[in-house]
């Protein structure tokens, strides 16, 4: 799989943006400015029932049982797709690895799949094979399987691009105002009925329009 050279530090390496910012800008590119670029934040009822979430497996440490080390709050990087972060959960058995990202709402496919291919990806440049991972979902009590695929992979890095596109951006992308602003905790911040751009309206040249009126 070979990727498009992308601006780089001084000395050529990419310069390192968080694990969570994937799935913050696969989400809204607004939302992960404001935290990312803006270092804005707000709690809400999501953002706190997370944390409890965490909770688990937000104190350090490990356990082996039976060949298998858990690791919790894994600290990871990558240098070649220069991301940073902590994985919540790595279960590790011999050279195989396998990251669980927890979170508190239901699993859909998307977002948090970036991220738990953005914690693969640092796990193999640390020497291990990861075929998958896991979302675990407190919302469904359970594990969903993500397979890393050269094409989860690519989707990860267009995301961590992105990414760094708009810690140089000059401005704030445009608001949405949809669905997805009803329970951001940014809301506020965001103001999204003021700050958004409407899509372009895109008129067929070839469809007849109506007649004008005119005043005689």
């Amino acid at each position: 799989m070979s990727l498009a050279p992308s601006e780089g530090l001084a000395d050529g390496t990419l310069e390192s943006i968080p694990l969570a910012a994937l799935e913050h800008v696969a989400y809204c590119r607004r939302q992960a400015a404001m935290i990312h670029v803006e270092a804005t934040w707000a709690d809400s009822v999501d953002t706190v029932r997370g944390d409890l979430a965490h909770q688990a497996v937000d104190l350090p440490g490990a356990k082996r049982r039976r060949g298998l080390t858990s690791v919790r709050s894994l600290p990871v990087r990558s240098r070649r797709y220069g991301l940073h972060g902590i994985c919540d959960l790595v279960e590790i058995e011999l050279l195989h690895a396998t990251p669980v990202e927890y979170k508190v709402g239901p699993y859909r496919p998307g977002p948090a799949d970036l991220q738990v291919a953005g914690q693969a990806v640092c796990l193999i440049e640390a020497g291990y094979h990861v075929p998958t991972g896991y979302v675990y979902s407190a919302t469904d009590h359970r594990r969903h399987e993500v397979t890393v695929t050269d094409d989860l992979i690519a989707a990860m890095a267009a995301a961590a691009e992105d990414m760094r596109a708009l810690l140089i951006a000059d401005r704030l992308p445009a608001a949405r105002n949809d669905r997805r602003c009803r329970r951001c905790s940014l809301r506020d911040d965001c103001l999204p009925e003021l700050t958004h751009t409407p899509a372009p309206v895109t008129t067929d040249p070839f469809t007849p329009r109506p007649l004008g009126k005119w005043r005689d």
